[in-house]
């Protein structure tokens, strides 16, 4: 089935062009409204060159269109709904909070079986439970931020259609 070949060519030729970090930070941005290489340069902290070989690589695969208007050029996305789907994806990078929860008592369990191997409570038994301490402070923060951001996530998906259908100016 070829078909299925040249989904998949395209698709994979999307992702490399999407896999640089700068530039899904310039998608994310232009979904917001037209900017220009300086601005970029601005809120993404980098020098123009940076802005404009990474916006070279946009525009060449089609991602991005320039409008110019008088000595400035402005920069939109082709398709502004690329960078929700960009955003949609962010579920996929996040721990799972019941998989966090789970790593948590692994560890606990770990760690009360290997102290109590090494024979009890003394000087090193209070050291490991100040590092169970932590690491449960720890992954306790991780947890917090995943569901934090699940909820953020959850949010944007619930605001993005009045967002779509938004006149945008060009």
């Amino acid at each position: 089935m070829p078909y299925r070949a040249v989904v998949s060519g395209e698709l994979a030729r999307l992702f490399a062009v999407l896999s640089h970090a700068t530039r899904i930070r310039i998608i994310e941005e232009l979904q917001k409204e037209d900017l220009t290489v300086g601005t970029l340069k601005e809120i993404l902290g980098i020098t123009h060159a940076a802005v404009s070989q990474q916006l070279s690589v946009l525009r060449s695969n089609q991602l991005v269109s320039e409008k110019r208007q008088g000595r400035n050029v402005f920069y939109h996305l082709r398709k502004p709904e690329l960078a929700k789907w960009i955003m949609d994806g962010v579920q996929f990078i996040l721990p799972d909070t019941n998989e966090v929860q789970s790593i948590v008592s692994a560890v606990e369990s770990a760690r009360s079986a290997w102290s109590q191997e090494q024979g009890g409570e003394g000087k090193s038994g209070a050291k490991s439970n100040a590092k169970t301490a932590t690491t449960k402070a720890s992954l306790k923060v991780v947890a917090k931020n995943a569901s934090k951001s699940n909820e953020k996530t959850a949010a944007a998906k619930a605001s993005a259609p009045a967002a779509r259908n938004s006149p945008r100016s060009r």
